[in-house]
C-alpha cells in the first residue's frame, strides 16, 4: 500500500514536471517563432489605399489565358520626350509615306538616367507626326517591337530595334514636374492622397478587374445616373468609372473582353456567377 502511494505520488510529480517542460518549451517556441497566420494579407506589407480583393488577387490567382492575338505580339508602350526633329523617309512613288525620330525615355529606377528607341511611323501617322511633333514634347506611344541591322561606324554590324507605332498622345505635364505625376494629378479628388496615388490605385483595381471581370456588375448600359459606377464588385462594392484620360491599354482589354462576353453569351457565364471564365489550361 505504501509503495502504491509512492508510485502514485511520483507518477504524479512526474506527470507535473513534465507539463511544466512543455509549457518552458512551448513559451520558447512562441517567442522565437511567432505565431504564423495562412490569411491572405500576411507576409506582405500593408499598402495604404490597396484593397483587399487586390492583395488576394495577386496572391491567389493564377495568369489568366487568352488566345494568341496578332495584334499582342511584342506590344509595348512607352513615356518619353522626342530626342530629335521627325525625318521623312523618301520613297519611290506609289510607295507609303514613312517617317521616324527617337524617343528618349527615363529610367524608372533612376530617372537621372534615360536611354532612347528608334520610333518608326507609316501612312497617316507619319504625317500627323511630321506635322505636330517637335523636339522635347513629351508623348506616348504603343505599337510593336521590332528589330534591324544597322552598320556601326567601326565597319560591324549591330542589332537595333525600334517600335513600329500604331497609336501616339501628347502627354499634359507641368513644369518641372514627372512626367507621369503632372498628367494624373488632376484626377486627385481626395485631400488625403496625392494623385499619383490614387492615379496608381485605380490602375490597380482595374488590373484587378481584368483578372476576373464576371466578378463585377458591368453597369455602362444600365446606368440611369451619370454619377454612377460603370462597374462594380458584387462582393466589396468597389466601384470603377471610365475616364477620357484612362491609358489606351483599359480600352484595348476592355474590348477583348466584350468580344469575349459576345462569343461566349451572357447567358453561359451567368449574372450570378462570381468565378472568372477565362479559359485556362
Amino acid at each position: 500500500m505504501i509503495i502504491a502511494c509512492r508510485i502514485g505520488g511520483l507518477s504524479k510529480n512526474s506527470s507535473v514536471i513534465s507539463q511544466q517542460r512543455r509549457q518552458v518549451l512551448f513559451s520558447w517556441f512562441s517567442t522565437a517563432n511567432p505565431r504564423q497566420s495562412y490569411f491572405f494579407s500576411d507576409g506582405v506589407e500593408e499598402e495604404k489605399g490597396v484593397s483587399a480583393v487586390y492583395r488576394h488577387a495577386l496572391k491567389f490567382q493564377r495568369p489568366n489565358t487568352i488566345r494568341w492575338q496578332q495584334q499582342l505580339v511584342n506590344s509595348v508602350n512607352f513615356i518619353g520626350a522626342v530626342d530629335r526633329p521627325v525625318q521623312k523617309q523618301s520613297f519611290k512613288r506609289d510607295r507609303p509615306v514613312g517617317a521616324y525620330t527617337v524617343l528618349r525615355i527615363k529610367n524608372s529606377g533612376d530617372i537621372n538616367r534615360t536611354f532612347s528607341i528608334l520610333l518608326q511611323m507609316w501612312d497617316d501617322l507619319a504625317k500627323m507626326c511630321i506635322d505636330h511633333l517637335k523636339p522635347n514634347d513629351v508623348i506616348h506611344v504603343s505599337g510593336r517591337l521590332a528589330g534591324f541591322l544597322s552598320n556601326h561606324p567601326s565597319g560591324n554590324r549591330q542589332y537595333l530595334y525600334k517600335v513600329v507605332v500604331k497609336e501616339v498622345n501628347h502627354v499634359t505635364q507641368r513644369a518641372q514636374g514627372s512626367t507621369i505625376q503632372s498628367s494624373v494629378e488632376s484626377q486627385s479628388e481626395d485631400s488625403g492622397k496625392s494623385g499619383l496615388e490614387r492615379y496608381k490605385d485605380r490602375l490597380r483595381l482595374w488590373q484587378v478587374f481584368f483578372t476576373s471581370p464576371y466578378e463585377w456588375w458591368d453597369n455602362r448600359k444600365c446606368k440611369t445616373n451619370p454619377q454612377q459606377p460603370d462597374f462594380k464588385h458584387k462582393d466589396t462594392g468597389e466601384a470603377l468609372w471610365l475616364s477620357p484620360n484612362d491609358p489606351p491599354w483599359i480600352k484595348r482589354q476592355l474590348q477583348l473582353i466584350d468580344s469575349e462576353m459576345a462569343e461566349k453569351g451572357k447567358v453561359e457565364v451567368g449574372t450570378s456567377s462570381r468565378v472568372s471564365r477565362w479559359v485556362y489550361d
